[in-house]
């Protein structure tokens, strides 16, 4: 029995480098055929054929399902290039997954139709990316983005002095000397009063949608419960006390944009523009459009 065994091993090891040597003789039938995506609109399909494979032509097929040698009877192949490419990029005008073969065609111009799934034929569907689509500006963005005009002799686009921190949003600011206040009125002489409108309520997306939890979802309660029933006051003094503890640096941002908005829509213009003046780089675009807005009700005390 053994060396029955040992006679039968002998024989299928010899059998192998006759089979290798079969796979590698002349038959026209592609070999490692792969298919990948390299842009949006394109698939570059490679492929390796036999020495000697006597291929006239190499044809590439292409169809929504798996091929088979049917499908290739019904089919006109998508593009027919030399036996001595290697590759060929594919142009798709859609997102749909598609699988590809290489069929060669012979010097008598039949197609070698054997289909040999993985080895001349895909077995997986392939598909290019959709582009990413660049985000639109939302409305108070576009608007806010929009250069402001202002009457000669205004000089509100130069740099404002940074107020202090949360801290000192109440503190009242020191008295201006009358010199200070005389240029001040000369200056705003000749210049034509605009109409002023406060601004709407603004709301980031993140705080539409009640969160699961955390600090987003303690910031969306002082939301509901005060800021978006008008009740400035209250939202004011409840974000303070949300911004008395360490939060995210997104949910702070977030929270004293809120807590400018209640300053704002409260009248304390002083304590709002702090505050947006405070997440001006978080949010550049919107927080000068607020902060102008803030700027047109703002009244510098008379301290004489």
């Amino acid at each position: 029995m053994k060396i029955f065994k040992a006679v039968l091993l002998s024989c299928v090891l010899s059998f192998f480098p006759l089979l290798h040597s079969f796979s590698q003789t002349s038959r026209p039938v592609a070999d490692m055929i792969s298919a990948t995506p390299v842009s949006t609109n394109k698939i570059k399909i490679s492929w390796k054929l036999p020495k000697d494979s006597q291929a006239q032509s190499v044809c590439i097929f292409k169809n929504t399902m798996p091929l088979t040698s049917k499908i290739i009877e019904q089919t006109k192949p998508v593009a027919q290039v030399s036996p001595k490419l290697s590759s060929y990029t594919d142009t798709v005008i859609n997102y749909r997954e598609y699988y590809y073969a290489v069929i060669c065609r012979l010097e008598d111009g039949s197609l070698y139709n054997i289909i040999l799934p993985s080895v001349n034929a895909t077995v997986k569907g392939v598909k290019v990316a959709r582009p990413e689509k660049k985000a639109e500006p939302s409305e108070e963005q576009a608007a806010a983005a929009k250069p402001k005009t202002y009457p000669k002799g205004n000089l509100r686009e130069l740099p404002l002095p940074y107020i202090d921190l949360v801290k000192d949003i109440e503190k009242k600011p020191n008295p201006l000397k009358p010199e200070v206040i005389k240029a001040g009125e000369e200056l705003a002489q000749g210049c034509s009063e605009r109409p002023k409108e406060k601004l709407s309520p603004y709301y980031f997306d993140a705080d539409i949608v009640s969160p699961a939890g955390g600090d987003d979802y303690f910031l969306f309660e002082i939301l509901k419960n005060y800021f978006v029933k008008k009740d400035y006051k209250t939202s004011a003094k409840e974000l303070k006390k949300f911004l008395s503890v360490n939060r995210s640096e997104e949910t702070t941002n977030r929270a004293t944009f809120y807590l400018a908005e209640s300053q704002y829509f409260a009248g304390n213009y002083r304590s709002a523009l702090t505050m947006f003046l405070f997440v001006e780089d978080a949010y550049p675009v919107l927080a000068k459009k607020w902060i102008n807005s803030t700027l047109d009700f703002y009244e510098i005390p008379d301290y004489q």
